[in-house]
């Protein structure tokens, strides 16, 4: 009877854990400590790091002196608050190096007739200034191959270019801010996103109006044909409007004259420009724009660890990108994510919970340009591709659609072959030689990304690792009063935690709500501090803390999919 008794409280219990648990070890003392700190806006201190990074060190393009200002600061506050190996870790690969870093010094652009009115904007990086205050005729030019563009030479010499025509700006029908409803994280955890009804077409599908130009035909490049013909500038703008624009940049290795001013202006006044033009109506602006070019910019990571005790070789991270582009502070894009996962590193040190494996943050540069701080940290403590110059460095787009599933590996066993050829990640052409591993390739634990603006965290991708899947269920469990419930198998792409996937390390990116940032901050020039939501970043510092430290403290390391091959001696691979 007793037995029986035994039997039916076993059932009982194993009815009231979560969907598929295995079990986890979950130290509610200690996440409440973090919690503790990490929920209070009295204790919080995740909005004055915010502050510190954009209004006084923001942005943060790569090589700039605002990114070298950003990361002594970053690494005087992690060694403030008691981290060990703190340091601008520089790039090991010197093929990354860029040639220039950049610098906006002054930026000044007005309509002089037929009427004077400003116009704001932002140069794009590495693009040249104009040589002090020069004035200009605005010219519409919207030709794109070499052959039409030829009723336009000889005539452009000393013009501003407008390149496209004005775009049309739709009103803001759906709210520009938005949170993940239930249903919304229902369907996000589905394998595949759901399939459109037959018959009903995507509206979105369609390509947007007002690209940037530059390119036209394959092969042809527009731009090196206006510099030639002595244009004094190029605008550029994008079809969002309400004063919006987005911002990027050019070539980070050509020598400062090489190219031409470009500017990114909003739609609005663009569009005013375009319009008198088009009436034949001359009209004339003037700019007195102000670049400075850096030889040789230091390339750098930050980095910082509290060690661990029993398992101090293990190691699990938690990372987000620090660089930024220029048009605002770089609040949301991401301050969001650097300057939480520096308060999850604050929270673990001073809730003074017990950690076995050493948790180590990395705040990557480069990300911008194609995730080269990330990779050029992991190649050189992990290992990678044997042969660099048969894997892509690129960048894969978010929303990406995701390989086929496989099954995953034990935890800590090294990488099977991949379930398909390609090399995860977003790499442009796999690895041709195969991968050569560092020994603490198999120490690794797991990596916990932020790089989705400032919303509240909702969930988790598993970037196809299904062994995760039951413990990330139940690690989530403390925190479904904070809106966290979504556990999706989905990959997600676009930021650093490809890094670690490409080479078979369990990465991971978190579901958040979506706030401002693919309609207002993301690129743009309003993504500064006001733009982050307090109660969203202290949440999801606190998250990161405790996933950190969950991951730090399993008896086991966080199971692995199957990855990248490693290479055979005497393949080319140096063995």
């Amino acid at each position: 009877m007793q037995k029986l008794l035994l039997a039916g409280a076993a059932l009982v219990a194993a009815a009231a854990l979560p969907l598929n648990a295995v079990g986890e070890k979950i130290d509610y003392e200690g996440l409440s400590k973090i919690k503790a700190l990490g929920l209070n806006p009295q204790t919080s201190q995740v909005m004055d790091i915010s502050s510190w990074l954009t209004d006084v060190h923001g942005p943060r393009l790569t090589g700039s002196a605002n990114a070298q200002k950003a990361g002594e600061w970053a690494v005087a506050k992690l060694q403030e608050w008691g981290l060990q190996n703190v340091a601008l870790e520089p790039w090991a690969d010197k093929s990354n190096q860029f040639a220039y870093g950049w610098t906006n010094d002054k930026f000044y652009l007005a309509a002089v007739s037929p009427q004077a009115f400003s116009i704001p904007g932002t140069p794009t990086s590495w693009t040249p200034g104009t040589s002090g205050l020069v004035r200009g005729e605005v010219v519409l030019v919207t030709e794109t191959t070499a052959e039409d563009l030829q009723k336009h030479a000889g005539k452009l010499q000393g013009k501003w270019v407008l390149g496209q025509a004005a775009p049309d700006v739709a009103a803001m029908w759906t709210a520009p801010a938005s949170r993940e409803t239930a249903e919304a994280l229902e369907r996000i955890e589905l394998a595949t996103p759901p399939a459109p009804e037959f018959g009903v077409a995507n509206p979105n599908a369609a390509a947007g109006r007002g690209g940037r130009g530059g390119f036209g035909q394959a092969g042809f490049d527009r731009n090196a044909w206006f510099k030639s013909e002595g244009v004094a500038g190029l605008l550029a703008t994008a079809p969002r409007g309400h004063g919006i624009y987005t911002i990027g940049g050019g070539d980070r290795q050509a020598e400062p004259t090489a190219g031409l001013p470009r500017i990114s202006i909003p739609a609005e006044h663009y569009g005013r420009l375009a319009r008198m033009v088009a009436k034949n109506i001359p009209v004339t602006i003037e700019a007195d724009i102000k670049n400075t070019y850096t030889p040789n910019p230091r390339m750098f990571n930050v980095v910082g660890e509290i060690r661990g005790t029993d398992k101090a070789d293990e190691v699990v991270m938690l990372g987000a990108h620090f660089d930024s582009w220029h048009a605002s502070t770089g609040a949301t894009d991401n301050v969001a994510g650097s300057a939480a996962m520096m308060e999850a590193m604050r929270l673990l040190k001073q809730s003074g919970v017990r950690l076995r494996r050493t948790v180590r943050i990395g705040l990557w540069t480069g990300e911008e340009q194609g995730l080269i701080g990330s990779r050029d940290y992991v190649k050189a403590h992990f290992g990678g591709c044997s042969d660099p110059a048969g894997a892509g460095r690129g960048a894969a787009q978010r929303g990406a659609t995701p390989a086929p599933a496989a099954p995953a590996a034990a935890a800590g066993q090294p990488p099977a072959a991949p379930a398909t050829a390609p090399q995860r990640g977003g790499g442009r052409g796999g690895c041709q030689t195969g991968y050569t591993f560092t020994p603490d390739h198999a120490k690794f634990a797991g990596y916990f990304n932020i790089d989705n603006g400032t919303g509240a965290i909702r969930g988790v991708y598993l970037q196809q690792n299904d062994a995760v899947g039951p413990i990330f269920r139940e690690w989530i469990e403390p925190f479904r009063s904070l809106g966290m419930t979504a556990v999706t198998v989905r990959n997600t792409g676009g930021t650093d935690h490809q890094s670690f996937d490409a080479i078979g390390l369990p990465g991971f990116q978190f579901i958040q709500d979506a706030v401002e940032y693919d309609t207002m901050t993301h690129h743009t020039n309003l993504d500064s501090y006001e733009r982050l939501q307090p109660g969203d970043m202290m949440k999801n510092a606190t998250i990161a803390a405790s996933f950190a430290y969950l991951a730090a403290n399993r008896d086991e390391k966080l199971p692995r999919k199957p990855g990248p091959v490693a290479a055979t001696p005497g393949r080319g691979t140096g063995q």
